[in-house]
């Protein structure tokens, strides 16, 4: 029988969600949106036929859904980042049936990585995420850091989560500079050290995301659908659980400490 999903946000990551429902035989049963009002979703997750619910809803709402959603007996998919807060995480962590969304690291890139570089091996890493952003996107609840939790969030996550999962947990971390828009600084591990730069503010003709490994850049643009990997993992029973969603939520929660 075919997974049944209920989604909670029909903002601009809807349709990849849905387009890798399809691609692995499931069926969308019921979409909510925010915006039809602040306890539609409640509603739904309570009388849905779905066997999972799909949370794509800004930031800050995370840990309140996939909380509710899990006590109802659902599987929860979850879009980064799970939560804001570690402590919200560590409670979450509680539900056997929560996961979160890092399609990164199913990209090939991440395979070529591992193979090349040996574990004791000392990589000097470069991270730079630098993208122009419009009025529109401060305007909306992306530009709002309570409701975000901040640029470092939605722009650096699946980054920081990569170097963790590639490279292991920091020893170090020193924040250069952190602003409204844009953030830089140097995360040491036990094997590596990465100078990161994240920003908002480049010229739209000037846009980049480099993740470079003692000079080799590595290109994390996809041409497929990685979320469709997502939802193959979920359907097989694994997934990027909560405890392994607190290594970057950790690391983002001292950067903005310094």
């Amino acid at each position: 029988m075919n997974k049944k999903f209920a989604v909670i946000g029909k903002g601009f990551i809807y349709n990849l969600h849905a387009q890798a429902i399809s691609q692995v035989g499931g069926d969308i049963a019921s979409v909510v949106d925010v915006l039809d009002g602040p306890d539609t979703w409640r509603e739904m997750v309570k009388k849905t036929e779905a066997d999972c619910v799909v949370i794509l809803a800004p930031n800050h709402l995370h840990f309140e859904m996939a909380k509710f959603s899990a006590e109802y007996g659902k599987i929860v998919l979850c879009e980064k980042p799970l939560a804001l807060r570690s402590e919200e995480i560590k409670i979450l962590a509680k539900y056997p049936n929560i996961f979160t969304v890092f399609q990164l690291r199913y990209h090939p890139a991440v395979k070529k990585i591992k193979t090349k570089f040996k574990e004791d091996e000392q990589c000097q890493i470069e991270i730079d995420i630098s993208v122009h952003r419009d009025e529109n996107y401060w305007k909306s609840w992306k530009g709002i850091e309570e409701k975000s939790g901040g640029i470092i969030f939605n722009l650096g996550i699946h980054y920081f989560d990569l170097l963790l999962y590639l490279f292991g947990e920091p020893t170090e971390i020193l924040t250069k500079s952190l602003s409204y828009k844009t953030g830089r600084g140097e995360i040491t591990g036990e094997n590596y050290s990465c100078n990161w730069q994240i920003s908002a503010e480049a010229p739209r003709d000037n846009q980049r995301r480099l993740f470079k490994v003692n000079g080799v850049n590595y290109d994390f643009a996809a041409k497929e659908n990685l979320h469709f990997y997502v939802y193959k993992d979920l359907l097989e029973g694994r997934g990027i659980a909560p405890p392994e969603a607190l290594k970057s939520i950790k690391l983002i929660e001292k950067i903005y400490e310094k």
